[in-house]
Protein backbone atom coordinates (compact mmCIF):
# COMPACT_ATOMS: atom_id res chain seq x y z
CA UNK A 1 0.00 0.00 0.00
CA UNK A 2 1.69 3.27 -1.09
CA UNK A 3 1.97 6.41 1.01
CA UNK A 4 -1.25 8.43 1.12
CA UNK A 5 -1.88 11.93 -0.13
CA UNK A 6 -3.59 13.80 2.69
CA UNK A 7 -6.43 16.21 2.07
CA UNK A 8 -5.96 19.76 3.33
CA UNK A 9 -8.97 19.56 5.65
CA UNK A 10 -7.91 18.51 9.12
CA UNK A 11 -10.90 18.92 11.39
CA UNK A 12 -9.10 18.65 14.70
CA UNK A 13 -11.65 16.06 15.80
CA UNK A 14 -12.54 12.45 15.05
CA UNK A 15 -13.37 11.98 11.39
CA UNK A 16 -15.25 9.53 9.19
CA UNK A 17 -14.70 9.66 5.44
CA UNK A 18 -17.30 8.46 2.93
CA UNK A 19 -16.13 8.08 -0.63
CA UNK A 20 -19.27 7.46 -2.67
CA UNK A 21 -18.79 10.53 -4.77
CA UNK A 22 -21.20 13.33 -5.69
CA UNK A 23 -20.84 13.52 -9.50
CA UNK A 24 -18.06 10.91 -9.03
CA UNK A 25 -15.65 13.49 -7.66
CA UNK A 26 -16.60 14.50 -4.13
CA UNK A 27 -15.65 13.05 -0.76
CA UNK A 28 -17.84 13.66 2.30
CA UNK A 29 -16.21 13.76 5.72
CA UNK A 30 -18.22 13.88 8.93
CA UNK A 31 -16.70 14.63 12.31
CA UNK A 32 -17.10 15.11 16.03
CA UNK A 33 -17.12 18.89 15.48
CA UNK A 34 -20.75 18.60 14.22
CA UNK A 35 -19.83 19.31 10.59
CA UNK A 36 -19.76 17.56 7.24
CA UNK A 37 -16.95 18.72 4.97
CA UNK A 38 -17.02 18.18 1.21
CA UNK A 39 -13.77 17.69 -0.70
CA UNK A 40 -13.04 17.70 -4.42
CA UNK A 41 -9.89 17.48 -6.50
CA UNK A 42 -8.88 20.93 -7.67
CA UNK A 43 -5.66 21.66 -9.53
CA UNK A 44 -4.24 18.27 -8.70
CA UNK A 45 -5.01 18.55 -4.97
CA UNK A 46 -8.00 17.55 -2.85
CA UNK A 47 -9.48 20.62 -1.19
CA UNK A 48 -12.45 21.37 1.04
CA UNK A 49 -14.99 23.43 -0.92
CA UNK A 50 -17.97 23.36 1.46
CA UNK A 51 -18.75 22.88 5.14
CA UNK A 52 -22.24 21.77 6.21
CA UNK A 53 -22.47 23.02 9.77
CA UNK A 54 -25.92 24.41 10.51
CA UNK A 55 -27.75 21.21 11.33
CA UNK A 56 -26.60 18.70 13.90
CA UNK A 57 -25.97 19.54 17.54
CA UNK A 58 -23.63 16.67 18.43
CA UNK A 59 -21.04 14.40 16.80
CA UNK A 60 -21.98 13.40 13.25
CA UNK A 61 -21.43 9.66 13.11
CA UNK A 62 -22.09 8.72 9.49
CA UNK A 63 -23.08 10.06 6.09
CA UNK A 64 -24.25 8.39 2.88
CA UNK A 65 -24.64 9.62 -0.71
CA UNK A 66 -27.83 9.02 -2.66
CA UNK A 67 -27.37 6.97 -5.86
CA UNK A 68 -27.83 10.08 -8.01
CA UNK A 69 -25.12 11.89 -6.03
CA UNK A 70 -27.24 15.01 -5.54
CA UNK A 71 -28.31 14.27 -1.96
CA UNK A 72 -26.39 13.38 1.17
CA UNK A 73 -27.80 11.83 4.35
CA UNK A 74 -26.07 12.40 7.69
CA UNK A 75 -26.78 11.10 11.19
CA UNK A 76 -25.71 12.20 14.61
CA UNK A 77 -25.55 11.50 18.31
CA UNK A 78 -28.25 14.20 18.58
CA UNK A 79 -30.77 11.52 17.54
CA UNK A 80 -31.44 12.93 14.08
CA UNK A 81 -30.73 12.07 10.48
CA UNK A 82 -30.65 14.93 7.99
CA UNK A 83 -30.97 15.13 4.22
CA UNK A 84 -28.80 17.62 2.35
CA UNK A 85 -29.51 18.44 -1.28
CA UNK A 86 -27.30 20.08 -3.89
CA UNK A 87 -29.00 23.17 -5.29
CA UNK A 88 -26.98 25.19 -7.83
CA UNK A 89 -23.70 23.74 -6.53
CA UNK A 90 -24.56 24.45 -2.89
CA UNK A 91 -25.92 22.01 -0.32
CA UNK A 92 -28.86 22.84 1.92
CA UNK A 93 -30.70 20.81 4.54
CA UNK A 94 -34.11 19.84 3.16
CA UNK A 95 -35.34 17.32 5.75
CA UNK A 96 -34.77 16.16 9.32
CA UNK A 97 -35.68 12.57 10.18
CA UNK A 98 -36.82 12.12 13.77
CA UNK A 99 -37.70 8.85 15.48
CA UNK A 100 -34.74 7.36 17.30
CA UNK A 101 -34.72 7.72 21.09
CA UNK A 102 -31.04 8.72 21.26
CA UNK A 103 -27.80 8.42 19.25
CA UNK A 104 -28.13 7.47 15.58
CA UNK A 105 -25.09 5.37 14.72
CA UNK A 106 -25.35 4.93 10.94
CA UNK A 107 -27.32 5.92 7.86
CA UNK A 108 -27.40 4.30 4.42
CA UNK A 109 -29.15 5.04 1.13
CA UNK A 110 -30.45 2.08 -0.88
CA UNK A 111 -29.15 1.44 -4.41
CA UNK A 112 -32.63 2.06 -5.81
CA UNK A 113 -32.80 5.43 -4.05
CA UNK A 114 -36.22 4.50 -2.70
CA UNK A 115 -35.18 3.89 0.91
CA UNK A 116 -32.93 5.21 3.65
CA UNK A 117 -31.98 3.13 6.67
CA UNK A 118 -30.85 4.37 10.08
CA UNK A 119 -29.86 2.53 13.24
CA UNK A 120 -29.08 3.52 16.77
CA UNK A 121 -28.31 2.99 20.39
CA UNK A 122 -32.02 2.33 21.00
CA UNK A 123 -31.51 -1.13 19.40
CA UNK A 124 -33.75 -0.22 16.47
CA UNK A 125 -33.42 -0.07 12.69
CA UNK A 126 -35.60 2.46 10.87
CA UNK A 127 -36.45 2.15 7.18
CA UNK A 128 -37.55 5.44 5.62
CA UNK A 129 -39.31 5.68 2.26
CA UNK A 130 -37.80 8.43 0.10
CA UNK A 131 -40.10 9.91 -2.53
CA UNK A 132 -39.53 13.37 -3.99
CA UNK A 133 -39.26 15.69 -0.99
CA UNK A 134 -41.00 13.31 1.42
CA UNK A 135 -39.21 10.96 3.82
CA UNK A 136 -41.67 8.80 5.74
CA UNK A 137 -41.15 5.88 8.14
CA UNK A 138 -41.80 2.61 6.33
CA UNK A 139 -40.80 0.33 9.23
CA UNK A 140 -39.28 0.30 12.68
CA UNK A 141 -37.51 -3.01 13.31
CA UNK A 142 -36.53 -4.29 16.76
CA UNK A 143 -34.72 -7.52 15.89
CA UNK A 144 -31.46 -6.77 17.71
CA UNK A 145 -31.15 -7.03 21.49
CA UNK A 146 -28.38 -4.43 21.79
CA UNK A 147 -27.00 -1.25 20.24
CA UNK A 148 -27.03 -1.38 16.41
CA UNK A 149 -23.69 -0.20 15.02
CA UNK A 150 -24.12 -0.17 11.24
CA UNK A 151 -26.54 -0.60 8.36
CA UNK A 152 -25.71 -1.27 4.72
CA UNK A 153 -27.87 -1.96 1.67
CA UNK A 154 -27.46 -4.75 -0.87
CA UNK A 155 -25.89 -3.24 -4.04
CA UNK A 156 -28.68 -4.46 -6.34
CA UNK A 157 -31.81 -5.34 -4.34
CA UNK A 158 -33.72 -3.57 -1.57
CA UNK A 159 -32.20 -5.86 1.06
CA UNK A 160 -30.71 -4.41 4.22
CA UNK A 161 -28.01 -5.73 6.57
CA UNK A 162 -27.31 -4.51 10.11
CA UNK A 163 -24.51 -5.16 12.62
CA UNK A 164 -24.85 -5.03 16.37
CA UNK A 165 -23.35 -5.07 19.84
CA UNK A 166 -25.29 -8.33 20.31
CA UNK A 167 -22.59 -10.05 18.15
CA UNK A 168 -24.93 -10.73 15.23
CA UNK A 169 -25.71 -9.57 11.71
CA UNK A 170 -29.29 -9.44 10.49
CA UNK A 171 -30.69 -9.19 6.98
CA UNK A 172 -34.08 -7.70 6.17
CA UNK A 173 -36.33 -7.77 3.12
CA UNK A 174 -39.64 -6.23 2.23
CA UNK A 175 -42.71 -8.38 2.82
CA UNK A 176 -45.67 -6.57 1.32
CA UNK A 177 -45.90 -3.24 3.12
CA UNK A 178 -43.77 -4.46 6.00
CA UNK A 179 -40.12 -5.36 6.54
CA UNK A 180 -39.05 -8.62 8.12
CA UNK A 181 -35.83 -10.11 9.44
CA UNK A 182 -35.00 -12.82 6.90
CA UNK A 183 -31.71 -14.11 8.32
CA UNK A 184 -29.56 -13.85 11.46
CA UNK A 185 -25.83 -14.50 11.06
CA UNK A 186 -23.86 -15.63 14.12
CA UNK A 187 -20.13 -16.26 13.96
CA UNK A 188 -18.36 -13.48 15.77
CA UNK A 189 -17.47 -13.71 19.47
CA UNK A 190 -18.04 -10.03 20.18
CA UNK A 191 -19.53 -6.81 18.79
CA UNK A 192 -19.95 -6.69 15.01
CA UNK A 193 -18.95 -3.16 14.06
CA UNK A 194 -19.46 -3.08 10.31
CA UNK A 195 -20.48 -5.10 7.24
CA UNK A 196 -20.03 -4.71 3.48
CA UNK A 197 -21.42 -6.45 0.40
CA UNK A 198 -19.51 -7.58 -2.69
CA UNK A 199 -20.40 -5.89 -5.98
CA UNK A 200 -22.83 -8.65 -6.99
CA UNK A 201 -24.38 -8.93 -3.52
CA UNK A 202 -23.68 -12.65 -3.30
CA UNK A 203 -21.08 -12.20 -0.59
CA UNK A 204 -20.86 -10.24 2.62
CA UNK A 205 -17.92 -9.45 4.89
CA UNK A 206 -18.11 -8.46 8.55
CA UNK A 207 -15.60 -7.16 11.10
CA UNK A 208 -15.70 -7.38 14.84
CA UNK A 209 -14.37 -6.51 18.26
CA UNK A 210 -12.95 -10.05 18.24
CA UNK A 211 -10.40 -8.87 15.61
CA UNK A 212 -11.67 -11.23 12.93
CA UNK A 213 -13.17 -10.81 9.46
CA UNK A 214 -15.78 -13.29 8.26
CA UNK A 215 -16.77 -13.91 4.65
CA UNK A 216 -20.39 -14.98 4.16
CA UNK A 217 -21.90 -16.44 0.97
CA UNK A 218 -25.46 -16.57 -0.36
CA UNK A 219 -25.12 -19.46 -2.82
CA UNK A 220 -28.83 -20.01 -3.38
CA UNK A 221 -29.76 -16.35 -3.68
CA UNK A 222 -32.37 -16.64 -0.92
CA UNK A 223 -30.53 -14.52 1.70
CA UNK A 224 -29.48 -17.67 3.51
CA UNK A 225 -25.89 -16.49 3.93
CA UNK A 226 -23.47 -19.06 5.32
CA UNK A 227 -19.99 -18.59 6.75
CA UNK A 228 -17.51 -19.38 3.96
CA UNK A 229 -14.19 -18.22 5.44
CA UNK A 230 -12.84 -16.55 8.56
CA UNK A 231 -9.57 -14.68 9.04
CA UNK A 232 -8.51 -14.31 12.67
CA UNK A 233 -6.39 -11.56 14.25
CA UNK A 234 -6.43 -9.33 11.20
CA UNK A 235 -5.73 -6.40 13.54
CA UNK A 236 -4.16 -6.20 16.99
CA UNK A 237 -7.22 -4.47 18.40
CA UNK A 238 -10.95 -4.28 17.47
CA UNK A 239 -11.79 -3.82 13.79
CA UNK A 240 -14.18 -0.89 13.47
CA UNK A 241 -14.69 -0.52 9.75
CA UNK A 242 -14.74 -2.55 6.53
CA UNK A 243 -15.51 -1.79 2.89
CA UNK A 244 -15.47 -3.93 -0.26
CA UNK A 245 -14.13 -2.23 -3.37
CA UNK A 246 -16.71 -2.55 -6.14
CA UNK A 247 -15.54 -0.99 -9.41
CA UNK A 248 -14.63 -4.12 -11.36
CA UNK A 249 -17.87 -5.97 -10.72
CA UNK A 250 -16.50 -8.57 -8.33
CA UNK A 251 -13.92 -11.02 -9.51
CA UNK A 252 -12.13 -11.80 -12.75
CA UNK A 253 -11.19 -14.88 -14.75
CA UNK A 254 -8.53 -15.81 -12.23
CA UNK A 255 -11.07 -15.82 -9.43
CA UNK A 256 -9.47 -12.78 -7.81
CA UNK A 257 -11.85 -10.42 -6.09
CA UNK A 258 -11.55 -6.70 -5.46
CA UNK A 259 -9.80 -5.44 -2.36
CA UNK A 260 -11.51 -5.47 1.02
CA UNK A 261 -10.22 -2.69 3.29
CA UNK A 262 -10.35 -2.71 7.09
CA UNK A 263 -9.42 -0.23 9.81
CA UNK A 264 -9.14 -0.69 13.55
CA UNK A 265 -8.22 0.42 17.02
CA UNK A 266 -4.57 -0.44 16.38
CA UNK A 267 -4.24 2.59 14.04
CA UNK A 268 -3.75 0.23 11.07
CA UNK A 269 -5.38 -0.16 7.66
CA UNK A 270 -5.33 -3.59 6.02
CA UNK A 271 -6.16 -4.80 2.52
CA UNK A 272 -7.64 -8.29 2.16
CA UNK A 273 -8.47 -10.44 -0.86
CA UNK A 274 -11.40 -12.81 -1.14
CA UNK A 275 -10.48 -15.28 -3.87
CA UNK A 276 -12.19 -18.29 -5.36
CA UNK A 277 -9.91 -21.30 -4.96
CA UNK A 278 -9.70 -24.37 -7.19
CA UNK A 279 -12.43 -25.80 -5.00
CA UNK A 280 -15.35 -23.31 -5.21
CA UNK A 281 -16.67 -24.66 -1.94
CA UNK A 282 -13.56 -23.39 -0.15
CA UNK A 283 -13.06 -19.68 -0.88
CA UNK A 284 -10.00 -17.99 0.56
CA UNK A 285 -9.78 -14.84 2.62
CA UNK A 286 -6.21 -13.58 2.73
CA UNK A 287 -4.27 -10.60 4.04
CA UNK A 288 -2.79 -8.73 1.07
CA UNK A 289 -1.02 -5.80 2.75
CA UNK A 290 -0.98 -3.79 5.95
CA UNK A 291 -0.09 -0.22 6.90
CA UNK A 292 0.68 -0.43 10.62
CA UNK A 293 0.51 3.30 11.36
CA UNK A 294 -2.07 4.58 8.92
CA UNK A 295 -3.38 7.10 11.47
CA UNK A 296 -2.20 8.44 14.80
CA UNK A 297 -5.16 6.90 16.61
CA UNK A 298 -8.15 4.64 15.89
CA UNK A 299 -9.17 4.27 12.24
CA UNK A 300 -12.90 4.94 12.22
CA UNK A 301 -13.73 4.60 8.53
CA UNK A 302 -12.41 3.10 5.33
CA UNK A 303 -14.35 3.92 2.16
CA UNK A 304 -13.56 3.14 -1.46
CA UNK A 305 -14.12 5.94 -3.94
CA UNK A 306 -16.03 5.21 -7.13
CA UNK A 307 -13.42 7.10 -9.15
CA UNK A 308 -9.78 6.30 -9.95
CA UNK A 309 -6.59 8.37 -10.11
CA UNK A 310 -4.06 7.45 -12.83
CA UNK A 311 -5.31 3.84 -12.82
CA UNK A 312 -5.03 3.66 -9.04
CA UNK A 313 -8.04 2.82 -6.88
CA UNK A 314 -8.68 5.45 -4.23
CA UNK A 315 -9.33 4.53 -0.61
CA UNK A 316 -10.35 7.21 1.88
CA UNK A 317 -9.70 6.73 5.60
CA UNK A 318 -10.65 8.82 8.62
CA UNK A 319 -9.31 8.59 12.15
CA UNK A 320 -9.33 9.85 15.71
CA UNK A 321 -6.34 12.03 14.75
CA UNK A 322 -8.70 14.33 12.84
CA UNK A 323 -7.09 13.51 9.50
CA UNK A 324 -8.55 12.28 6.23
CA UNK A 325 -6.17 10.34 4.01
CA UNK A 326 -6.52 9.16 0.42
CA UNK A 327 -4.58 6.06 -0.52
CA UNK A 328 -3.73 4.99 -4.07
CA UNK A 329 -4.06 1.21 -4.40
CA UNK A 330 -3.40 -0.96 -7.44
Amino acid sequence: MPDPSESDGRTGSRTRAHGQAHHGRTLAVCAADKTVRLFAKMGGHWRCFAVLEEGHQRTIRWCSWSPCGLQLASCSFDGLAMIWRCETDEFECVASLEGHENEVKAVAWSASGSFIATCGRDKSVFVWEAEDDQFDVAAVIHSHTQDVKAVVWHPISDVLASASYDDTIKLYSQDGDDWRCATTLSGHASTVWCVAFSADGKRLVSCSDDRSVILWEDKAGDLNFQQAAKLEQVHDRPIYTIDWQKTSGGGDATGEEDFIATGGGDDAVCLLRASISADPSKPKLELHSRCAKAHDGDVNTVAWSSCTDDEFRLLATGGDDGQVKLWKCR
